[in-house]
């Protein structure tokens, strides 16, 4: 290939004009000369990986799966929030369970059952000293 006819295709080239055929041609056919054009398609020569042929349908399958686990994804944040809402109404909407009623029979029951819990006749009046008396309560001190 003439110099002349290298250096206007290599403008071509570079400017981006040039189709894919005439570039493969020239990747193939490339003298051992050193100029810069004969160096640069060497390079793209000895460079050149080719695309695997199933390609689209890797990268189709990428995708799917991709989108596989984003609705997964989306499903198992979504039943995790339902869930959450679900307990958090259960907490604040429990119903209070009813207290016990007693008789008063029953009460007054245990009211002696607590009152002999406590050793008030073991109270030594004679030593001590009242301090504070009410309705409910009596406060000793010793003298």
């Amino acid at each position: 290939m003439e110099k002349g006819n290298i250096k206007n295709w290599m403008e071509k080239y570079t400017s981006g004009h040039s189709t894919l055929a005439e570039e493969a041609y020239h990747v193939k056919n490339v003298e051992k000369s050193a100029d810069n054009a004969s160096l640069w398609f060497r390079y793209l020569k000895k460079e050149k990986k080719e695309t695997p042929t199933d390609l689209n349908a890797k990268i189709w399958d990428k995708i799917q799966k991709r989108e596989k686990r984003a609705k997964l994804r989306k499903l198992v944040i979504g039943s995790m929030s339902i869930a959450a809402s679900l307990l958090l109404l259960l907490l604040f909407f429990k119903p209070e369970p009813n207290p016990k009623s007693y008789s008063l029979a029953e009460k007054q029951a245990l009211l002696k059952e607590a009152m002999a819990m406590f050793e008030n006749e073991n109270i030594n009046k004679k030593n001590k000293k009242v301090i504070y008396e009410d309705d409910i309560i009596i406060i000793y001190a010793s003298k």
